[in-house]
């Protein structure tokens, strides 16, 4: 089958280090994997060597006086335009579309054309962004009015589902299907056998080194490691935090933070990595953090860590609960917000290191069961089939990383 992938976010580079890039590339490459001919229309391509899917890059408007609702609607514009020649020229058999601002390109030519198209939505859009948005009720009405329309809708979580009806008015009953497949993970590349990276094993020498790598934006909790670097240094506690990743203005300003709250023993903001070194550093870790995340997003992190059999800690929020388990299944919850409990669950851990291995343990069986890239790709190829479409493997196959500008 040929499926034409559509991203129409100019803030989620293909090649990038973000959980959304991953999110991206892995579907393609699991796609592609089934035997499918993926192409993928982006904005915003990176480096694509390890994709493999041809890239069509359509270049956003720049044009900071446009402001940022109207450099999406131009954006949908040229989607349109591209999106229409990929149609006449690459004949999908089907479209998937990444759910992004202001792009209903996508649902206008698949109705147009009568192609199946399932759209994937993954967080509150015109919500999470509304501040950066001239009008946010404009954007919020552009969303509710394209999810109505869809009768194929693939989201990350059960909270989000429920927000989406909520806010839309969306008829599940009237649609072909509307399934929860959250975000997944590389179980081959994400592995216990990986060897601990050694710039990490050498910095924390002979003390604990309890991580988290991700983004460091304010709602995955950065403001909690300073509370809970600063009860350790108070417990005598010689456990380091170290968050990995992040923007480097923004890293270099908490690093700051650090230095001016006297925390540099116990907090350590390491910096960005490269997606392909996050195993060999995970496994230098003897203990994973969630600080926090939006209770109906995703969380890539947990999949990871788990997947690394490391013991995890986390915030208790609807998004990882689902993923999770009851705390002491696949690891341990404390309230948001508490960096007590949070402190007490990582010296739970030192007390116990056999109920940390358990958990890891079973942390990795987890995800092995529900959420390996495959079993993600089996959730889009259920619903394909539901709309109609032949979902048999094409003799292609997929063109890795090629790129062109449209």
């Amino acid at each position: 089958m040929k499926i034409l992938y559509i991203c129409g976010d100019s803030g989620v580079e293909i090649g990038g280090r973000k959980g959304a890039s991953t999110h991206v590339r892995e579907t393609c490459n699991a796609l592609a994997r089934h035997g499918h001919e993926v192409r993928l229309l982006t904005p915003c391509p990176g480096d694509v060597t390890h994709l493999d899917a041809q890239v069509v890059h359509v270049p956003p408007t720049r044009a900071k006086w446009l402001g940022s609702d109207m450099r999406h609607i131009v954006l949908n514009s040229r989607m349109a335009r591209a999106i229409r020649r990929e149609i006449q020229t690459f004949k999908p058999d089907a479209m998937y579309e990444r759910y992004s601002l202001y792009q209903t390109a996508g649902a206008q030519l698949a109705n147009k054309f009568q192609l199946p198209r399932i759209l994937e939505v993954n967080t509150l859009l015109a919500r999470e962004q509304a501040r950066r948005l001239h009008f946010p009720w404009m954007a919020q009405l552009v969303e509710n009015a394209l999810w109505r329309r869809e009768r194929a809708v693939i989201c990350v979580s059960s909270t989000l589902k429920r927000l989406m009806i909520e806010s839309a008015g969306m008829d599940e009953l009237a649609m072909v299907g509307f399934k929860i497949s959250p975000v997944a993970v590389d179980v081959e590349m994400f592995s216990p056998a990986v060897e601990p990276a050694p710039e990490l094993l050498e910095l924390k020498g002979d003390r604990p080194l309890a991580g988290y790598v991700g983004t460091l934006t304010a709602w995955h909790g950065v403001d909690l490691f300073f509370e809970v670097a600063r009860l350790l240094k108070q417990h005598g506690n010689p456990t380091i935090i170290m968050p990995v990743g992040g923007e480097d203005d923004r890293v270099e300003r908490l690093r700051e933070r650090v230095r001016q709250e006297g925390l540099e023993s116990h907090l350590v903001f390491y910096g960005s990595i490269e997606h392909k070194k996050v195993p060999s550093f995970l496994a230098a870790m003897d203990i994973c953090l969630i600080a926090d995340t939006q209770d109906w997003s995703s969380p890539t992190k947990f999949f990871e860590f788990a997947a690394m059999q490391r013991p995890i800690i986390a915030s208790r929020s609807p998004s990882v609960e689902e993923v999770f388990g009851s705390t002491g299944t696949s690891g341990l919850f404390f309230e948001r917000g508490d960096a007590n409990g949070m402190v007490a669950a990582i010296e739970q851990l030192q007390r116990n290191p056999e109920l940390g291995r358990e958990l890891g343990q079973a942390a990795r069986r987890r995800v092995e069961e529900k959420y390996t890239w495959e079993a993600s790709v089996r959730t889009i190829l259920d619903l394909y089939e539901k709309m109609g479409a032949n979902t048999a493997a094409t003799t292609a196959g997929a063109s890795s990383g090629r790129s062109a500008t449209a």
